[in-house]
């Protein structure tokens, strides 16, 4: 993690952009997911966020057991890696190995990042689900955050 200093939890709202892509673990393989709308819904004493997903999406299944997820923050927001990663969900899908993506695991979560085409992440614990009409609301509170400090 030379490359990236870590950010007060409380200012680790700021990092978050749209496109974000979600990091999860699932059963034996990590997970990466676009989402268009990621926003923070709290920061004092830390950040803690909200997004909706479809219930039948492999992430919200991923946060659910596990418990935990990260918030990446891509370099380019048109990435190819962004696109790719999200079309496909499945829960035997490795990833990272699918689209030759170089993962590194985060600090304080189980999940995998692609370090090399991010400028952030969020690590972050799952507080609760809000089932709403065909959505569900993740939400979540920071426990790490990182920015990076070189170019890529």
């Amino acid at each position: 993690m030379t490359d990236f200093e870590e950010v007060d939890l409380k200012k680790a709202y700021t990092m978050i952009t749209s496109p974000a892509v979600v990091a999860t673990k699932g059963v034996g393989v990590y997970n990466l997911t676009p989402y268009g709308w990621i926003m923070p819904m709290d920061y004092d004493p830390v950040t803690r966020v909200i997004f909706s997903s479809d219930p039948d999406h492999q992430a919200v299944a991923n946060i659910m057991r596990e418990k935990e997820f990260a918030v990446v923050i891509p370099t380019d927001p048109k990435a190819l890696f962004i696109e790719q990663t999200g079309s496909v969900s499945s829960p035997d899908v490795d990833k990272f190995k699918m689209f030759s993506l170089n993962g590194e695991k985060a600090s304080k979560v189980d999940v995998m990042l692609p370090k090399d085409l991010i400028s952030g992440w969020i690590e972050f614990k799952f507080l609760r689900a809000v089932e709403e009409g065909s959505i569900v609301l993740m939400m979540g509170e920071a426990v790490a955050a990182y920015r990076r400090t070189t170019g890529c």
